[in-house]
C-alpha cells in the first residue's frame, strides 16, 4: 500500500507544481454547466410557459453557444493520468481528476447535441449504495412535502440593492464581514445563485422568503465560496482544482450545511427531491415532455416549476447532473459521522469524500 503523503518543510513532491499547472490549465477551460446552459434560457422558458398554459407539450427551442474543441485537451489528460497514476497516493488523487477532466470535455464539446446525453452519463455514474439511497430519499421528500402550505411571509427580489433583505445585499453584506475576496453580480441564471473564479452570482428579478435568502447566502458561502478561498492558500493546486468528484461531493457537504442549520425542509425538501427524480428520468431516457409531465404530478407548485426543473436536467441535451446532488449528501454525512475528523478537509476545497484521507495532512496551511 502506498504511503500517505505528508506535508512537510520541503513541500510537496517536485512533480506537483507541473501537475498542478496543467489540471488548473485544463480546469479553467472546462465550463461544463455554462457550455451546456441554452443561452435563450429565460427567453424560452417564458415562452414555453405561455403555451403550455395553453394545453398541449410543446418542445423547447433551447440554442447554445458554439461547443469548442477539446480534443487536444482530453490528449493531454489521458497522457497525465498516466504518468500522475504512478506517483504513489497523491499521485493517483491528481490522475483521477485528469481522466474527470477529459471527460467534462467531452461533455462541453457534445453540449447542445446529440451525444451530450451519452457524454454526460460517461461522467455522473453511480459510485455506491448512496445512489440507491438517493431514490427513496427523494421519494419521500416528495411524497411527505406534497401537501406542505406554502407561507405568506413577505417575500423580497433577488436582485433589490435598495433592500437589506435581498439576496444581493445579504451576500455583499457576509462578504464584507467575512472578508472574502469575491465580487457579487446579478446574472440571468436558472439557480438562486452560483459561485465561480472570484465571484458570486446572484439570480435576476427572482422573488424569494427571509429563508430562501439566509439558506441560499449559507449554501454559497459556507458550501462554495469559503472553502475555495482556504483552497487558494493551500500548497496543493488539487484543492482548488478539485479531486475526481470533489465538486459533487461540495454539493453534497453544501447540503449537509444546509440540513444541519435547519433549512433542508418544506419547498426545499420539494425541490431537490424533484430535480433527482427528473434527472432520473433523463437517465432512462425520458424526453423534454416526458420529464416535464412526471414533475407535474409528482407535486410541482406550478407548470412554469416543472418546466424549470425539466429545462435545468435536460440543459445541453440531457446533462442531468443533479443525480449526484442527494447520493453526495448522504455520503458526506455518513462520512461525518464515522470520521468527523476529515469535516475540515472537505471544508477546504472540491474535495470527493474518497480522496479526503488522502489529502488530510496537507489540508493546513503551513
Amino acid at each position: 500500500m502506498a504511503r500517505r503523503p505528508r506535508a512537510s518543510s520541503a513541500g510537496p513532491p517536485a512533480w506537483v507544481p507541473d501537475a498542478d499547472r496543467l489540471l488548473g490549465a485544463a480546469a479553467r477551460r472546462i465550463r461544463v454547466v455554462g457550455s451546456s446552459t441554452p443561452v435563450n434560457l429565460v427567453e424560452e422558458l417564458a415562452r414555453l410557459a405561455v403555451a403550455w398554459g395553453r394545453g398541449g407539450g410543446e418542445l423547447p427551442r433551447f440554442t447554445y453557444a458554439p461547443a469548442q474543441d477539446h480534443s487536444d485537451l482530453r490528449k493531454a489528460m489521458d497522457t497525465a493520468a498516466e504518468r500522475l497514476a504512478g506517483q504513489g497516493e497523491l499521485g493517483v488523487v491528481y490522475a483521477g481528476r485528469a481522466v474527470e477532466l477529459a471527460a467534462e470535455a467531452a461533455i462541453c464539446e457534445a453540449a447542445g447535441g446529440a451525444g451530450c446525453w451519452a457524454a454526460a452519463r460517461r461522467r455522473y455514474v453511480a459510485r455506491d449504495a448512496f445512489d440507491e439511497q438517493a431514490d427513496a430519499l427523494a421519494a419521500t421528500w416528495v411524497e411527505r412535502e406534497a401537501g406542505a402550505a406554502v407561507g405568506d411571509e413577505d417575500r423580497v427580489r433577488s436582485d433589490d440593492v435598495r433592500s437589506p433583505r435581498s439576496l444581493v445585499s445579504r451576500m455583499r453584506r457576509e462578504i464584507g464581514e467575512r472578508r472574502l475576496p469575491l465580487r457579487v453580480v446579478i446574472v440571468d441564471i436558472a439557480p438562486l445563485a452560483a459561485t465561480g473564479d472570484g465571484v458570486i452570482q446572484i439570480a435576476r428579478g427572482r422573488m424569494l422568503t427571509r429563508d430562501d435568502v439566509e439558506r441560499t447566502v449559507l449554501h454559497e458561502i459556507e458550501g462554495h465560496a469559503a472553502p475555495s478561498v482556504r483552497a487558494a492558500a493551500l500548497p496543493l493546486g488539487i484543492f482548488a482544482i478539485g479531486t475526481a468528484n470533489g465538486g459533487d461531493d461540495q454539493e453534497g457537504w453544501a447540503l449537509a450545511r444546509e440540513r444541519a442549520e435547519g433549512y433542508l425542509v418544506g419547498a426545499r425538501r420539494i425541490e431537490l427531491g424533484l430535480r433527482h427524480l427528473a434527472a432520473r428520468s433523463v437517465e432512462r431516457g425520458a424526453g423534454f415532455v416526458e420529464t416535464a409531465r412526471l414533475i407535474e404530478a409528482r407535486g410541482a407548485c406550478s407548470t412554469a416549476d416543472a418546466l424549470r426543473i425539466a429545462a435545468r436536467v435536460h440543459r445541453g441535451g440531457g446533462l442531468a447532473r443533479e443525480v449526484v446532488y442527494l447520493p453526495a449528501l448522504l455520503r458526506v454525512e455518513a462520512m461525518l459521522l464515522e470520521q468527523p475528523a476529515l469535516g475540515p478537509v472537505l471544508a477546504s476545497g472540491r474535495v470527493s469524500v474518497g480522496a479526503a484521507a488522502s489529502l488530510a495532512s496537507w489540508a493546513r496551511v503551513s
